[in-house]
Order: structure tokens, then sequence, then C-alpha cells
């Protein structure tokens, strides 16, 4: 009975949740500066009878949502991401994490009576490279969490699928400018540098093995064609799924940046970002829980397709609380994430369906853990052995 209740509390809110997504789709924020999305979402929680918290963790743009009066263990947190990519808008589908999270939390929030046990709401901003999440897990947000749930749009349905570590980090290269016509040979070419760094990168490739991703971009490689560049800038990304062969491969990456440096005379600066994403450690008895789920509301749970793997910073959540993410198709395998197509395909009307069923999804998990005490003792069993 209770999980009928779960359900249509979800129902009852449709409409509500459907013009916050719209919302969040309309005014799209770039990471920590989500200051719109984050007041949005704690005015409407604060309206269903939460206390929020706003700048939780210290950090401008997130929010710690909960019952008052209620703070018991075991307690489950729902994760509300709502920040954007730049010029895409909403192509990664956080405006529907947001308000599935927050429709699952107000339903179940509906259904603790009796209880023993009690789940928060956190808004976790910027988790497109920002890592929000690792930030509010430093600040202690999460140290009394037992488990942690979000959903994510995709072109594929899976219960569960892992996520490679990701390291992010700046090639500065220092040269010394010259006319390019007149005086080259005076000249330090440090656009030379950085197409010699990337072209290391590319013969590299052929030596990694096949977990390993790298990618970047050049974020300055000069000011006039006719002007020997003395400084150039690159943007990258490396990713693994073993921490130790993620070290591994930037310490080549770092043999690439100051190979290319010698080469053509320049001075290099490697700075990698502080925000390391951790591979994520999965809870299969919290996948098998939601699995159940999944399929009673009629959705076809697919394998993962090997090597389609991204980066989240709930991998580094994951490595201390038990966290699930279940990925739920909105649109057709053929249209690719972070893309324009897939920000519309939020606003389908099976965007919106998908939405609601995953709210019902991580309501009805989290209710079954909370009233559990033998889900409970095998979740934190497993993720101690592991």
């Amino acid at each position: 009975m209770m999980k009928e209740q779960l359900i249509r509390e979800v129902d009852a809110l449709a409409e509500e949740l459907e013009a916050l997504s719209q919302k969040l789709y309309d005014h799209p924020e770039v990471a920590f500066e989500e200051h719109r999305a984050c007041e949005w979402l704690s005015e409407y929680l604060e309206n269903k009878g939460f206390e929020v918290e706003r700048q939780a963790g210290g950090v401008d743009t997130a929010f710690y949502a909960k019952l008052p009066g209620q703070d018991a263990t075991p307690k489950v947190a729902f994760l509300a991401e709502y920040d954007a990519l730049p010029k895409i808008g909403h192509g990664c589908g956080h405006n529907l994490i947001a308000a599935a999270s927050v429709g699952a939390g107000i339903a179940l929030s509906r259904c603790l009576d009796g209880i023993e046990g009690s789940m928060v709401i956190v808004g976790t901003p910027a988790e497109e490279g920002g890592g929000g999440k690792i930030m509010l897990l430093n600040a202690g947000i999460f140290d009394d969490v037992s488990a942690a749930l979000m959903f994510h749009p995709s072109s594929r349905t899976v219960v569960g699928n892992d996520a490679l570590g990701r390291i992010k980090f700046t090639v500065e290269f220092f040269g010394k400018t010259a006319h390019a016509s007149g005086s080259p040979e005076d000249g330090v070419n440090a656009l030379d540098a950085v197409v010699a760094f990337f072209s290391s990168i590319g013969l590299l490739r052929q030596q990694l093995k096949n977990e390993a991703r790298i990618h970047g971009i050049i974020t300055h490689g000069g000011d006039a064609p006719n002007v020997i560049p003395d400084y150039t800038a690159a943007a990258m990304y490396v990713r693994a799924l073993d921490p130790a062969y993620l070290d591994d491969v930037y310490a080549k990456l770092d043999n690439c940046a100051n190979g290319a440096a010698l080469a053509t005379g320049t001075e290099v600066k490697i700075t990698p970002n502080p925000m390391r994403y951790a591979p994520r450690k999965r809870s299969f008895e919290l996948e098998r829980l939601c699995r159940t789920h999944m399929e009673a509301l009629g959705l076809t749970v697919q394998e993962p397709k090997p090597g389609k793997l991204g980066s989240t910073d709930l991998g580094n959540l994951s490595q201390k609380v038990p966290a699930i993410h279940p990925m739920i198709a909105i649109m057709d395998e053929d249209i690719p994430g972070h893309s324009v197509a897939m920000a519309e395909a939020t606003l389908s009307p099976r965007g919106r369906e998908v939405m609601l069923t995953a709210a019902k999804i991580l309501a009805l998990t989290a209710y079954d853990y909370l009233t559990s005490p033998e889900i409970q003792h095998s979740v934190a069993q497993e993720f101690q052995q592991t």
C-alpha cells in the first residue's frame, strides 16, 4: 500500500516537476553559476515543508534540504544536479535529474511515518567539470549519509555502469615573439610546442590500454598569423578506470609536454586541477534493488555498452557512500549525449515521462532501503568488502 502511495505522490507532483524542469531548461546556468536554479529548487522545497540550508558546505550554489527535526540514521540522500553545458544548455539532462530527485524526496517525505531513518535532498552543483560533490564531501555534508541516489537520462536504460577516473589539467607553453616573415629565426614558437604536444599524444595512444581516454583543446594558439606566438595553452582531460593506471598515463602526458618544450626551445607549465574525479564504486546490492523497481514500472533494462564510459564527481562520493546512478533512455541510441538534440529530448513527452518514472524508482528504492534492516546490512557489508 505504501509503495502505491509513493507512486501516487509522484504523479500528483507531475505538473509542478515538469514546470520546474522547463524552467531550468529555459535558464541554463553553467558550473558554479547556478544561482537561479539553486534558489528555485530551494524555494520549491521550502514550500513543500523542507528546511533548506543554502550555500551548503560553503559552496555558493549548493543546498541541503531536510524535514524539520528529522536527522535519524540510516539516512538516504537524493542528489540533484542542475548545471548546464556552455552553449549547449541542458544537453546532459540535468534539468530532469534535479526534478526527479526533488520529486522523489517530496514523495518519500510523505511516507516516512513510523520509519526509523530519514532522508535529505542535496543540491550538488558543477558536476560538469567543477566537482561540486567533491567539495560537499570534503565539507562533511555526506558524513552521516548511508546511501546516495540519483538517476541520469541517456540513450540506453541500464541500472549501473562504471565511470572513469579523470584528471583535468592545463598545459601552457612560453616562447618569444618575432615577425613570422621578416625574422622568424628570432622567435621561439609556442604554437609549434602545443602542436608537437598534441602530435605526441596521438602517437602515445597506440601504446595505451583501451580504458584510457585523452582529449583536449587548444585554448590559446596565438594572436596574429604574422607573429610567432610567444604563448599557447591547452585544456586537457585524461581518464582511466584504474587509479594507478590513470597516474601512469598522466605521467606520460607530462613527458609529452616536456618533450615538446625541449624540442621547440619553449618553457612549459603543467597545472593539474585539484578536483580529481575518482572511478565509480558500484553498489551491486543497491543496483539489484533499483532494478526490481525499474522492471516493475515497465522499463526494459539493458546491459551497458563496453567502452562507453564517462566520468562524474559521483565517483568520489561512491568511494565513501554506497550510491546508485541508473540511466534511463529518453532518446534513440543514435543521439549523442552533450548535444542540443539531447537537450531537446528532455522536453519531449518521453523525457517528461522518464523524469516521473525515475522519481518513482528512486523513491521506491529509498523506501525499501529505509524499511529493511536486512537490505541495509547487505548494502553495508558489500561496500565494506569491496
